[in-house]
This record gives structure tokens, sequence and C-alpha cells, in this order.
């Protein structure tokens, strides 16, 4: 019997040793080896390559790899990376064999330009290069009736804006680099580049006034004016040092949101609110970051992408309500489902998606990857709403779920809080006033503290 098993057990060892070995890939130093099995290779070793800073994270089960202002994440047996902050699909599965995460060639490039780097097959064999610069944009000055205008040129992106006390950062989803030096002319002192972020600096008391796209030929516009405003705390795509939260203070710019009975604009309370409640979190020495510190449209997406680009522990999204009928009041918090929890909360979710309606691949990859926050982001919402109960005179609207555009895409637990009524008198009172705005600001801090406490052994044990 064993001389009939010997040959068996050979064949067997030999069966699975076939396939695994060394891949040579050319690099700009030189050829170097990586582990390859069965025409797929370990992508941390690729990635390392690039001189990217690799690391896994064991709570999560997932993988990021940081080079310079980029990053990307990604996790074994899906098929999703989550790349500028945004979910994205990748061309095959990534499988995890023998601790190794392996995957494809084409699976590779995706990770790999993340990066801004490529893999390739050449005449030599798998070769390792550098990509180009991206898109390179010019910055000029235009002076019109209305007033002086940064005109960024070269790129139909619509970046994310920065705004901060005499100057303004333009954060790009793709790279792009500057054509030529930029040039100090009026209000406008110096501009450099820095990874994906464009910073330009103005001179003292210049703030920011608007920023919008235009096409024919594509162009990204800034313009200027008033006086610089103190943000709270400034946003800059930096690695991420302690604990990190994005609030994401609704509407702004021209989506005004909903509006009180003497005209009071959402869009204004929600900023209040949101500047208050970084205040406090700050004071008890947590991070916090807004998605806009001002009057500046923001489209949804970019506010999710932020808050996955700054690696936050947790995104909160706040919103006024208004209704048909003057009775209705309350506060009442959401978290994200592809589909809405009744009828209500898909009106809600319907209204705050005016124009961004949900787009379904984005859903379908959400809900692919959200699953291992759904749980956190319950409780977070919980934690929020049981807050506000207490908060004297709210009703308890409930915890809901609906497909809210701007939670889709978070990879951190994430809410959306509607604060209260404008529709209705006793509420917004409390939401116009100074005094009720302070007072929304504190329950929401100490809802989002008591999240963040509730989660520290979790922490603990995964440290």
């Amino acid at each position: 019997m064993r001389r009939l098993l010997a040959p068996l057990a050979a064949t067997v060892l030999a069966l699975l040793a076939q396939g695994v070995r060394a891949e040579t890939i050319l690099t700009p130093q030189g050829p170097a080896e990586v582990h390859a099995r069965g025409g797929q290779f370990d992508l941390a070793e690729l990635l390392q390559l690039t001189g990217a800073e690799v690391q896994f994270a064991p709570a999560a089960g997932s993988y990021g790899a940081v080079l310079g202002e980029r990053d990307v994440q990604f996790t074994p047996g899906g098929t999703l990376a989550v790349v500028g902050g945004r979910l994205t699909a990748l061309p095959a599965p990534v499988r995890l064999v023998d601790g190794r995460p392996l995957g494809t060639a084409a699976t590779a490039d995706a990770l790999l330009a993340a990066l801004g780097w490529t893999l390739r097959q050449g005449p030599r064999g798998w070769e390792l290069a550098a990509l180009g610069g991206g898109e390179r944009v010019t910055v000029s000055v235009v002076r019109d009736a209305g007033g002086t205008l940064l005109v960024v040129g070269g790129t139909a992106q619509e970046p994310h804006v920065i705004v901060m006390p005499g100057q303004v950062g333009l954060l790009f989803a793709t790279p792009v680099s500057l054509a030529e030096p930029v040039r100090p002319d009026g209000e406008l002192v110096a501009g450099e580049m820095t990874g994906p972020l464009l910073t330009l600096r103005l001179k003292e008391g210049v703030g920011v006034a608007s920023s919008y796209a235009l096409a024919d030929p594509p162009r990204y516009v800034v313009r200027l004016g008033g006086e610089a405003r103190a943000a709270a705390e400034p946003i800059a795509p930096v690695r991420r040092a302690g604990t990190v939260i994005v609030l994401d203070p609704g509407h702004g710019g021209e989506d005004q949101g909903a509006r009180g009975p003497a005209g009071e604009l959402e869009k204004t309370i929600t900023l209040a609110v949101a500047r208050a409640t970084a205040a406090r979190l700050q004071a008890a020495g947590v991070t916090a970051r807004l998605t806009r510190d001002g009057d500046d449209g923001v489209s949804l997406s970019s506010r999710t992408a932020l808050a996955n680009q700054l690696q936050a522990d947790a995104f909160v999204s706040i919103h006024a309500n208004a209704y048909r009928g003057k009775s209705v009041r309350g506060a009442e918090t959401y978290y994200m489902s592809v589909d809405a929890s009744d009828a209500d909360a898909a009106a809600a979710a319907a209204a705050e998606n005016v124009g961004a309606a949900p787009d379904t691949v984005q859903l379908i990859l959400w809900d692919m990857a959200h699953v291992a926050n759904l749980n956190a982001s319950a409780q977070l919402a919980r934690s929020i709403q049981e807050r506000f109960n207490e908060l004297q005179g709210i009703k308890d609207r409930g915890i809901r779920q609906a497909p809210f555009v701007v939670l889709t895409g978070a990879t951190m637990p994430a809410a959306l809080v509607e604060i209260g009524f404008l529709s209705n008198p006793a509420d917004a009172r409390r939401l116009t006033s100074a005094a009720g705005q302070d007072e929304l600001a504190g329950v929401l801090a100490e809802a989002v503290l008591a999240f963040l406490r509730s989660r520290e052994p979790a922490a603990e044990a995964n440290r």
C-alpha cells in the first residue's frame, strides 16, 4: 500500500507546487522578483516596488498602500478598491492565498495606477514604470466687472475646494501637474502643486466668493472677493493622526436646501451647526474636518470622497428638514441602505438627492463594500438620535435607512441627521438662533464622542 501511495503523494505535491514561482519585474532601479502563482502576482510586493508603504489592517481585513499624497485600499475576496476616496471596481477579484494578496496583471495595474505607476508586458518581460503626470494645468488671473477670477485651465475635473485664511486649495481626484510656474498677479501671490493638491496663496484680506466649472474649453474658476474666513480647522489631504471626524454641512452655493418661515436657509444653518460641532470636538481632542467652510457648492460624491481620503473614523452629514404641514417637528437620523426603510425615508432621500440621483452602479458597489460598516453606522445613527431625543422639546422621529447619495461610497461609519424642521415654528426658532444652534452642536458633538467611546474596546483589541 505504501508503495502505491508514495507515487500518488509525490504527484499531488508536484501539482500543488506547479504555478508557484518568482516573477521577474523590470523596475527603474533594476530587476526585482515578485511572488507569483497561476498567472497572478503578489499585489503587496508589487506595490512596495514603487516605494509605497503597504500595511495590512487586521480589523478590516484590508490592505492599504500610501505613496506621497496618493493612496489605495483593497480587500482580498472582493473586486473593489478605494482610489482617491472613491469606490472603484477592479478588473478581477483579489485572492488571499497562503497569506498573500494575489491578483491578475490587470488588477495589479489598476491598483498601481492609483499610485501613479503601471505594469505592462514588454519585449523583455514584465515592466514596472511610472505614469505621466496626467493633465497639465495652467493658472491665470482674469478681471471682469464682478471682480477677480483665478482660472485653472486644461482640466475637466471639478476639484474639492479647500478655503483657508490666505489661501485656497484645489484637491483633484486624479493627478495633475503645472504646465508652467504660477506667476504672482495682483491678489494671487503664489501657487504650488503638492501631489493632487494645488495651493493658491492670496493677498492678506482676500477671500473666496465662489467657485465653479466651465466647459468649452474645460476650466475651473475661483472667484475672489471679501475678507478671508478663518476656518474652524483647515482641511488638508494629509495622513491622518489620531481620531478624525468629518462633518458635512448640507447643501451650499446655489443649492440652498430648505427655507424657513422668514427666509432662513438650510445651507446657512447647517454650516453654523457644523462649525460649532467641530469646535466642541476639537476641544475634546478629536480632529474635526468640514467638507465646506463657506457658502461653496460641493458635489455630493466629493463629500464622502474627502472623508475616505482622510481615512476618517466617522462621517456625519448635517441637514434641516421641511414639510408641508407645520405640525411635523423633531430630529431624525439615517444611515445608508440601497432600499428605504419606509415611504417617509424614501421621500427624505429624494429631497436631499435633488440634482444627483443615486447612481445604480455606485449603489451596487456600496452595497458590496459597506456590509462591514453597516452595524457601526447604525450604532452611530442611534447615538445621535438618542441624544437628540434627550434634548428638551425634540420629538423622537426614529432611526431610518435610505439611499442618500451623500452617504454612497463612505468607507467608514456614516450617518445623516435632520436636526429639525424649518417648517415648524418651534423647531425654526431653535434652528435659526445662535443659542439654539450651539445647543444642537453640543448634542451632536456629545453623540459623536459617545459613539467613539463605545468603540474604544474594539479598537484596543485590534491593535
